[in-house]
């Protein structure tokens, strides 16, 4: 099956169908069928159909799909899977460490439940390049009366980590 009858049948009417296409894309997917399976995830409320788009987010393993979700993460169409989206940067293990200001301004401007998502996401890089380190301290420490009460001490512990991660490389 190629991409196009896929989507095609991603957009069937009849859950059916579009339950057993993502379970397709689950096996036999490709990248180029990523912006597809977030939409769906975004439009549907059917609980089968979410789960199934979530899976395939979260054990994602082409570092070719990291601008995609990055891509969906800075749409501000998908702010209600924000979340989700977030989320699977830690949970499919793919490399994120060259987005670390964009998760470091979500950090900021998120509520308690998105920035520890963000935390986790930045908790698991292994490495952060110095000058990306650099401007994103400075622009958490220039925040610091932007930050509620309840993400305090995630705030303080992500500057740690931010430090240690730098200062630290793994390998």
């Amino acid at each position: 099956m190629d991409n196009k009858e896929i989507i095609k049948k991603l957009r069937s009417e009849k859950l059916s169908i579009v339950l057993d296409t993502l379970k397709y894309i689950k096996k036999e997917g490709n990248k180029g069928l990523l912006y597809e399976v977030i939409d769906i995830l975004y439009k549907t409320n059917e609980t089968v159909i979410r789960e199934e788009a979530i899976q395939i987010i979260e054990n994602l393993n082409d570092q070719d799909s990291v601008p995609i979700i990055m891509d969906a993460i800075e749409n501000p169409d998908y702010k209600n899977i924000l979340n989700i989206l977030v989320a699977s940067c830690w949970k499919n293990g793919l490399k994120f460490n060259e987005y670390i200001k964009n998760f470091t301004e979500i950090f900021i401007q998120s509520d308690f439940l998105l920035a520890f998502e963000v935390f986790t996401v930045i908790d698991n890089f292994d490495y952060i390049d110095s000058q990306l380190a650099n401007t994103c301290l400075v622009r958490l420490e220039s925040s610091v009366e932007d930050i509620t009460k309840d993400k305090e001490a995630l705030y303080y512990e992500l500057i740690g980590i931010i430090k240690n991660t730098n200062e630290n490389p793994a390998n």
